[in-house]
C-alpha cells in the first residue's frame, strides 16, 4: 500500500520533468502576439496604399482642373474622376468629399481657414453641400479631399488605435494646392 501511495506522491514530479510538449505552452502564448502583429502590419500596409493612391487621384485631378482643361465640373463629376483612378475602394462615390475654394494671394487666407476638412458622415442620409469654386485666371486654389475607410480589424493591434467616427471608418485626407492656368 505504501509503494502505491509513495507512486502516487511521486507522480507530479515524474509529470513536471517530462520533456514532451515543452513548446506548446510557449507557442500558446506568443500566437496571439504573432496575430496582432501580422494583421497591423497588413492594416497598415492597406491603408497606406489607399493614401498613396488617393494622394495620386487627387493630384491628376487637380490637374485636370488647373490647366483648364474642362470647366470645373459639378461635386459628383469630381468624385467620379477621382473614385476611377482609386479602384480598391469600392464605396469610393458614397465615402468621398471634395472642396475646392479660392485662396487670396494678398492675405493668404480663405474663408474656411482653420476649419477641419469637411468629410461624409454615415450616420446621415442627405450631406451637405461641398463648396466649389472655380476661380479666375492665375487664382491660387486649393483642393481638400476625405474619404472614409473602413479599418480591416478595427477592434484589434493598429485597427483599435485610430482616430474613428461613430460609424468606425477612419478618414484619409489629402490637401492640395495649384494656380489655375492663364486663359
Amino acid at each position: 500500500m505504501r509503494s502505491k501511495i509513495a507512486h502516487f506522491m511521486a507522480w507530479p514530479r515524474r509529470f513536471l520533468r517530462r520533456e514532451e510538449g515543452s513548446v506548446t505552452i510557449p507557442t500558446v502564448l506568443f500566437i496571439p502576439f504573432f496575430l496582432i502583429v501580422f494583421t497591423s502590419s497588413i492594416e497598415l500596409s492597406t491603408l497606406s496604399i489607399r493614401q498613396s493612391l488617393l494622394d495620386r487621384a487627387v493630384d491628376d485631378t487637380a490637374r485636370i482642373l488647373k490647366l483648364g482643361i474642362e470647366p470645373l465640373p459639378d461635386h459628383t463629376t469630381l468624385k467620379r474622376s477621382i473614385c476611377n483612378r482609386l479602384a480598391i475602394v469600392p464605396t469610393c462615390m458614397d465615402d468621398l468629399k471634395i472642396e475646392v475654394f479660392e485662396i487670396d494671394k494678398t492675405t493668404w487666407t480663405t474663408e474656411l481657414a482653420g476649419t477641419a476638412v469637411a468629410c461624409v458622415d454615415r450616420t446621415e442620409e442627405e450631406q451637405p453641400e461641398s463648396l466649389l469654386q472655380r476661380g479666375v485666371s492665375d487664382q491660387l486654389m486649393l483642393m481638400r479631399v476625405c474619404l472614409k475607410v473602413d479599418p480591416m480589424m478595427p477592434g484589434a493591434g493598429v485597427g483599435a488605435q485610430m482616430a474613428k467616427d461613430p460609424t468606425g471608418a477612419v478618414s484619409l485626407v489629402v490637401v492640395t494646392a495649384f494656380v489655375n492656368e492663364p486663359r
